[in-house]
């Protein structure tokens, strides 16, 4: 049995052109490395298979503030580190696997990335994570609470504030059929990962946004044992900015929704 989080390659077929631009691309990164011109390429890691509002962003910091698990982001939404990180962030895939193993790795060699569902979609013909990035990892990370998920979505879509430190555009307001929408979106994203992840036959390292809130620093050490750390792995708390952003609103929309729709989402009501 493949081991938690673990998996085999699929072998590779690759077109002749898209094979030699490859190897084009190998060959003047292994001359700039050797020239001092460019870093080294991480050569093992691990990726955040994630859905939206999961607390995946607080888990990427936690997990970066360790400095030796590697500095899980979005690298493969090109939008996103525009708008957040850098306005010049390449859109070309093989530069951006090149950040994933550069920019999102620590000096003992372990990289890191995070890929919401959606953004897995983006990649199809251009980008297989799974299949080029080296000695791949997989931990995926779920909410139980699929009703507060729900909420937290129809709310991050409402003020654009999808992070705590994003300034908001506006003041939500409870909307029912936002909510469902909201759970139409996490099915579909979980859709997404269950169906790539059947593919892969790999049994992942499985953690829940629940986990994190009861136990960060034990989930970071669940993780840091999937990379073969020696345990434990202390979490920086000093630069942790992230911070969970549910609140009594969120309460009371899901009581309203409950009351709304009376015996249709009564099996989402325990959280």
């Amino acid at each position: 049995m493949t081991a938690p989080g673990k998996f085999q390659k699929p072998a590779r077929r690759l077109r002749p052109f898209r094979r030699l631009r490859k190897s084009v691309s190998r060959w003047q990164r292994r001359i700039a490395i050797g020239l001092g011109l460019a870093p080294p390429l991480a050569n093992r890691g691990y990726m955040i298979c994630a859905t939206s509002r999961t607390g995946s962003t607080y888990l990427c910091q936690l997990l970066s503030s360790t400095g030796v698990l590697g500095n899980p982001r979005e690298y493969f939404n090109t939008a996103g580190q525009r708008r957040r990180f850098d306005p010049a962030y390449p859109t070309d895939r093989q530069a951006q696997l090149d950040i994933v193993r550069t920019r999102g790795a620590t000096g003992n060699g372990i990289y890191a990335v995070k890929i919401i569902g959606p953004q897995l979609l983006s990649l199809a013909g251009s980008t297989d994570p799974f299949r080029d990035l080296p000695n791949l990892a997989v931990v995926r990370i779920r909410r139980r609470d699929r009703l507060g998920q729900a909420i937290s979505l129809a709310r991050a879509r409402q003020t654009g504030q999808f992070i705590a430190t994003d300034q908001p555009r506006g003041a939500p307001a409870y909307d029912a059929g936002a909510i469902r929408h909201g759970l139409r979106s996490i099915e579909r994203q979980e859709a997404i990962w269950d169906a790539a992840i059947g593919r892969l036959g790999v049994q992942p390292l499985s953690i829940a946004y629940e986990d994190i809130l009861a136990d960060p620093q034990l989930v970071v050490d669940r993780i840091a044992g999937l990379m073969r750390l020696t345990l434990p792995v202390p979490i920086d708390r000093a630069v942790i900015t992230q911070t969970m952003q549910r609140d009594q609103q969120n309460a009371e929309w899901r009581a309203s929704f409950l009351a709304d729709t009376g015996d249709e989402f009564r099996h989402l009501a325990s959280r």
